[in-house]
């Protein structure tokens, strides 16, 4: 179950905005990431990465953002969004993506955007119009119930980031609570996420605002 803390303070300088998902946008939030998860990381001290592991680091994690929040051509069931936290400055100080996904509970299975997208797109061009069109309304969650009752639709929370000199003020919680919105939103019964087992503060983050170890 998921119980509710009070919302802490945030620092009043910082605000949440939802970022676009064109390219240019994306590789912002993708090399703040780098410097803020994996330079200046919690799990580990500070690594000291040359200019061209930080560049290649940048185009890995632009290229998973792009496909985990990026603008998609046409309706998609499975939606997705990526929060980016701006300090007084508009320098962005947080960030944390939610998307839809199919996950398999009894196994941990968690399937792609991609592989989820395709899944529901097979299954109904396999049908005939008038057997496709009892499902052209259904929301992602209903929809999967009906086709593959094996999975369930479930918001991931991923991609969770704070700078260095805004931790412990409340973002942490904050951004958590923007994908807990999106989720309520699109009317998905959990949320969910992986977390390393040694990244201590961010277990304590997350045992804070109620998740509970799973798998």
């Amino acid at each position: 179950a998921r119980v509710r803390a009070p919302a802490p303070r945030m620092a009043a300088s910082a605000t949440i905005e939802t970022c676009k998902g064109d390219d240019a946008s994306l590789a912002a939030a993708a090399a703040f990431f780098v410097d803020g998860f994996w330079a200046s990381g919690t799990t580990t001290s500070a690594l000291e990465l040359s200019e061209a592991e930080r560049l290649q680091l940048c185009k890995q994690q632009t290229d998973d953002m792009v496909g985990r929040y990026g603008d998609l051509v046409g309706s998609r069931r499975l939606k997705s969004s990526l929060f980016l936290a701006r300090d007084g400055d508009g320098a962005i100080a947080g960030c944390v993506g939610v998307e839809m996904a199919l996950v398999e509970p009894s196994a941990g299975k968690v399937l792609s955007r991609s592989a989820g997208e395709g899944l529901l797109t097979q299954e109904l061009s396999s049908m005939g119009a008038r057997e496709r069109n009892q499902y052209r309304k259904m929301g992602a969650a209903e929809l999967t119930a009906n086709l593959f009752p094996e999975y369930q639709v479930y918001a991931l929370l991923a991609n969770l980031a704070v700078g260095p000199s805004l931790r412990g003020q409340g973002m942490g919680k904050q951004l958590c609570e923007a994908c807990e919105e999106a989720g309520r939103n699109w009317e998905v019964p959990a949320i969910m996420l992986q977390v390393e087992e040694a990244n201590a503060p961010a277990r304590k983050l997350y045992q804070s605002v109620g998740y509970a170890d799973i798998h």
